[in-house]
């Protein structure tokens, strides 16, 4: 009796801790949801821009398309109770969007801070790339967002799940708005080139830092955990690659070796990209310093 007494007494020892230890956890975690982000004032026109241009860098280099729709209605992004329910958001002047509310300085926010009007930080919008964008490739953006037919479409307010919570608590789902640089200046343009420097531009505003990592060797940086990790795209495993071989694998899908890319890969709106545009790419790959895949 006086062991099964001792047994009980340590479950439930064993169980309260449990307990205070996820409410740590819960508690650490809506700290980290509800931080609100204070910026310094910023004065943002998107007068001059050009829509045409924008539907390119939203459809095929920055990939906004991929998340949004190629109607920006918004929709699904991850369903899964136990991680979250989360939305990519309506931008158009539809019931249900955020284009009739949105000032060209809350695009502004939310593109390059990751930040909400209200200074609250969104998943999944890659801040951490488009902090790179000039302010003339935003304005062209967000011409391209205002000028996209209305469409009604409410979508689900955000909802983070137990997972999700221990994620974002343990620093293993970072919110882009806590890693963006928000006192950086941007540049006023960036003119297309056929050359290393707008292909480095092109990398950045492309995410290609963000999932390939900051030298671009590779490994798991981006994405759900049963992603595979993304692949060195440096010199060292992709130097006989010529610019034929570089041009079919992004827009196929398959590189040399016939490794099929994984879906992650936004391949089939880079395919979208210009003949310049996968030059500069290229040339710009072809320049960063070689790491030796791992074995």
């Amino acid at each position: 009796m006086r062991l099964l007494k001792g047994l009980f007494a340590i479950l439930l020892t064993l169980v309260f801790v449990a307990l205070v230890a996820a409410g740590v956890v819960w508690f650490r975690a809506e700290q980290i949801i509800g931080a609100r982000v204070q910026l310094p004032a910023i004065a943002f026109s998107a007068d001059g821009g050009d829509p045409a241009r924008g539907a390119h860098i939203a459809g095929s280099i920055s990939g906004c398309t991929n998340c949004h729709g190629q109607n920006l209605a918004g929709g699904p992004l991850i369903v899964a109770p136990a991680m979250a329910i989360l939305y990519a958001s309506n931008l158009t002047k539809g019931s249900g969007g955020v284009g009739e509310r949105y000032s060209d300085v809350d695009y502004e926010r939310a593109i390059r801070h990751g930040i909400r009007p209200d200074g609250s930080k969104l998943m999944i919008m890659p801040a951490t790339a488009y902090q790179f964008m000039s302010d003339q490739d935003l304005r062209d953006v967000i011409a391209f967002v205002r000028g996209s037919p209305p469409i009604a479409n409410a979508t689900e307010l955000r909802r983070i799940g137990p997972v999700g919570h221990v994620l974002i608590a343990l620093g293993a789902l970072p919110f882009a708005a806590d890693k963006v640089d928000h006192t950086a200046s941007h540049p006023a343009a960036q003119a297309p080139a056929v050359d290393v420097a707008y292909g480095r531009y092109l990398a950045h505003i492309a995410a290609c830092f963000d999932c390939h990592g900051p030298n671009l060797a590779g490994g798991h940086y981006a994405g759900p955990h049963d992603v595979p990790a993304a692949a060195n795209i440096t010199p060292g495993a992709i130097g006989s690659w010529t610019l034929d071989d570089f041009k079919l694998t992004i827009k196929t899908g398959r590189d040399p070796s016939g490794h099929v890319l994984d879906s992650f890969m936004p391949w089939r709106s880079l395919a979208l990209m210009s003949d310049d545009e996968f030059n500069a790419l290229y040339a710009f790959l072809r320049s960063v310093p070689p790491v030796s895949p791992q074995k």
